[in-house]
């Protein structure tokens, strides 16, 4: 079921503490609202991320807002700093809102399908700085929000830090919990068939298309939780390889035994950090007992700061940019 969804864009300017020395505006934006100019500034935020994640990559978590929302209200909160030819975009942060506005309820941020976790691109050096625009532009807003809920944080990250400086440095209220660890998926035996091994690895986007195939035939045998059964969820998965092998940032290894291809990875890469995203077929190898799963952490901060009341709003400050379906 589909709900209706009306955002306000625009916010307030809001100043950082000198020692950070900027200036900065937030804007809360459906995510198919986004022009390509804001998609490319996205893109170019990525390169200076604090915590770079190919999760938190518009090719990314704008492909799963479009196809893989399912009903949620969703949001990307986007912070911008003026500068002197064209802002500068210093955070993207996707969120999953509650579905009726007009009940307080809790900001999220969005846990992406075929992720795994919960990311955001904030600019590193201004993360303290970003937090509290996002966080004073959520309660400034219109949409009854009392908390921020951030899973999937690793307790020592420096994105923890700055959301407890940002929390700490507004007076709002911070609480963390332990966060259980993701179910382990358990490997297929290593049962190759005799002959010889090859590997190949695709990287020209022409190929790669029939590679991202190969791979889909593999998992597929995985049933009822394969890609392929469900079809918005392969049209995503599509989507998201194609984008990243059009930027030259996506590669397929393919494992043959005998010219049969047993085994597969997807690799996606922000910048120089590249990421295995998903495997299929056999095993070829197991990983370190001692290679553990590391840990999170669940953080909640409020959006209201400490002994303060909001303000009562006044409906013609208010301006409807946009009512579109999640």
């Amino acid at each position: 079921m589909s709900t209706p969804f009306t955002l306000i864009q625009g916010g307030l300017t809001q100043g950082a503490p000198a020692a950070d020395a900027v200036s900065l505006r937030a804007e809360l934006r459906h995510p198919a609202s986004l022009r390509e100019p804001e998609v490319e500034a996205w893109r170019s935020l990525m390169a200076r991320a604090l915590d770079p994640s190919v999760y938190a990559d518009p090719d990314f978590a704008l492909t799963m807002a479009q196809h893989l929302a399912d009903g949620q209200t969703l949001a990307v909160l986007l912070v911008w700093q003026d500068g002197a030819r064209a802002p500068i975009l210093r955070g993207a942060l996707p969120l999953r809102l509650p579905a009726h506005q007009a009940m307080a309820g809790r900001a999220r941020l969005w846990r992406l399908p075929l992720a795994g976790s919960a990311e955001a691109a904030i600019n590193a050096g201004y993360a303290s700085a970003v937090l509290r625009a996002a966080l004073d532009h959520l309660r400034g807003s219109p949409l009854h929000l009392v908390d921020l809920l951030w899973p999937d944080l690793r307790p020592d990250s420096a994105l923890a830090v700055a959301l407890g400086e940002a929390a700490g440095g507004t007076g709002r209220r911070l609480t963390l919990a332990e966060q259980a660890a993701p179910r382990a998926a358990v490997p297929a035996p290593l049962t190759l068939p005799a002959g010889r091994t090859s590997l190949e690895r695709v990287r020209d986007p022409a190929r790669l298309r029939d590679a991202v195939e190969h791979f889909l035939v593999l998992d597929a045998r995985r049933g009822a939780d394969s890609l392929l059964a469900d079809p918005a969820t392969a049209t995503a998965f599509r989507v998201v390889t194609r984008r990243f092998a059009h930027r030259r940032q996506a590669c397929v290894d393919l494992v043959r035994r005998d010219g049969e291809v047993v085994a597969a990875a997807i690799h996606l890469a922000t910048g120089r950090h590249d990421t295995i995203w998903r495997q299929a077929g056999l095993c070829l190898a197991q990983a370190p007992v001692s290679a553990a799963a590391p840990a999170r952490i669940e953080a909640v901060v409020t959006v209201e700061r400490a002994g303060t009341v909001r303000a009562p709003r006044q409906r013609t400050d208010l301006r409807r940019l946009l009512r579109l379906r999640a």
